[in-house]
């Protein structure tokens, strides 16, 4: 294993589509701080530290399914996983190192944003305002939540050698489960009782207005609450929402959730891939 993960991260540190990854992340940390100071600025919103340093948790999915699908793809497509079995690799450990490989790659290209985010946020906006250990339990989540995004798109990438159709696969799934919790966000924003207007003509042509607090037909029931809620915590998109906007329900929970992810999407492409039949 050892073996396998120093040719991976010496391969790591040549790879063109990881340091394209690093420079987007270092670009889009500049960029987004000096778009919110521009907003803060123009149209007088109210912007902190904090949600700046933490926006990168809803786009660096993205990135971890793109380069998962190029990086293992690439091994595929040179064979260099036939040759690692020839000499006697572990197909267990092939797939881990990869895993760990495209995890680790993932945590780089989010703390260059970070990084970046720092330098040009901290002048414009001043430091934290949560204090410092919500910061690190903050910040641990971002990285289980990376693991678990790496987690699945190393399964979709080890157990597919078509390179075009795992990266297709992987970035139509990102954008599905994106959509998917930024729906689930409208609904748990669902108001309770929404206001009706009603309007009755009086003498003089003179029109009143009533308004009443009436039930919101579109507010979700407890159960399709809970299970909203449950799944907002659950899907790494979800958490990546959370988290940017500093407003994690369930820091704890959600932290397991991403390791019970990891674990199973590894369990899975493990033993998968121990019986797939590499041409």
């Amino acid at each position: 294993m050892s073996k396998l993960l120093h040719a991976n991260f010496l391969r790591l540190r040549k790879d063109k589509y990881f340091w394209i990854g690093i420079l987007v992340m270092g670009l889009y940390g500049v960029i987004d701080s000096v778009g919110q100071y521009r907003n803060v600025k123009v149209y007088d919103m109210s912007v902190t530290f904090d949600s700046v340093f933490f926006a990168s948790h809803i786009v660096i999915g993205m990135l971890i399914a793109a380069f998962c699908s190029l990086f293992v793809g690439t091994e595929y497509s040179d064979g260099t996983i036939r040759n690692k079995l020839m000499v006697g690799c572990n197909r267990r450990d092939i797939y881990l190192s990869n895993f760990i490989t495209c995890a680790a790659a993932g945590v780089f290209m989010n703390f260059a944003y970070m990084l970046t985010a720092c330098i040009a946020g901290i002048p414009l906006f001043g430091f934290f305002e949560m204090g410092w250990q919500e910061t690190v339990i903050y910040i641990v989540n971002g990285v289980l939540m990376v693991a678990a995004f790496a987690a699945i798109f190393t399964m979709l990438s080890m157990l597919n050698q078509n390179k075009a159709l795992v990266a297709i696969i992987s970035m139509v799934g990102i954008f599905a489960l994106l959509f998917l919790s930024m729906y689930i966000t409208m609904k748990l924003g669902e108001p309770e009782f929404t206001d009706a207007v009603s309007m009755s003509e009086t003498v003089g042509d003179t029109v009143t207005q009533t308004i009443q607090r009436i039930p919101n037909p579109m507010y979700p029931s407890p159960s399709q609450r809970s299970i909203y809620q449950f799944l907002f915590d659950f899907l790494p998109t979800g958490q990546g929402i959370q988290i940017s906007a500093g407003a994690v329900t369930h820091p704890g929970t959600i932290g397991i959730y991403s390791i019970v992810i990891a674990a199973a999407a590894n369990m899975i492409g493990v033993f998968c891939f121990s019986r797939k039949d590499l041409k």
